[in-house]
């Protein structure tokens, strides 16, 4: 019993500060852990993009654009002797696709060089000019893609590093 001359207690007034500190937590923890990536739509990995032989992620398809064709870069020369002749096929034998560029060369080029990509196992058409470019031997080519869309430009024989990229 409380003392007869002690004053009535007064209730204390309630704090926020901990509904608040855990409301703000919860919000904080979705918006970094998850909630953003709900939110724009980020696909998850599936267990099989992870197995061996799967890359867990590819970069999306470049479209085709449709541009006007260029014509041979300086350097471009008919072919009479070399790897190809006009009409060859050979194929795209990386296991990755294979940019064509608007113009010979890969160096210092913009994003808007990059006029379609060549998948692995795929096929093109050597139309018979070939360029130096960039220390590499580029062909003027036309590939077919399986929707029917044709795509005229120049493509690398080799990688840099001297990997081949087309074959026979």
């Amino acid at each position: 019993h409380p003392a007869p001359d002690a004053p009535p207690a007064t209730p204390r007034p309630r704090s926020w500060f901990w509904p608040g500190f855990l409301l703000a937590f919860l919000l904080l923890s979705f918006a970094s852990c998850g909630g953003v990536a709900l939110a724009t739509g980020i696909n998850t990995l599936d267990l099989r993009d992870l197995q061996v032989g799967n890359p867990a992620w590819t970069p999306p398809p470049i479209p085709p654009t449709p541009v006007m064709t260029p014509g041979p870069a300086p350097t471009a020369e008919l072919v009479v002797d070399g790897l190809y002749r006009p009409g060859d096929r050979p194929r795209n034998i990386t296991a990755s696709q294979v940019n064509i560029r608007a113009v010979p060369g890969y160096l210092g080029k913009p994003h808007g060089d990059v006029i379609g990509q060549v998948p692995p196992g795929g096929s093109v058409e050597i139309l018979g000019e070939r360029a130096q470019a960039d220390s590499l031997t580029w062909w003027r080519i036309r590939y077919t893609t399986p929707n029917g869309v044709r795509i005229e430009g120049w493509i690398a024989e080799a990688t840099a590093s001297g990997v081949q990229i087309l074959s026979r």
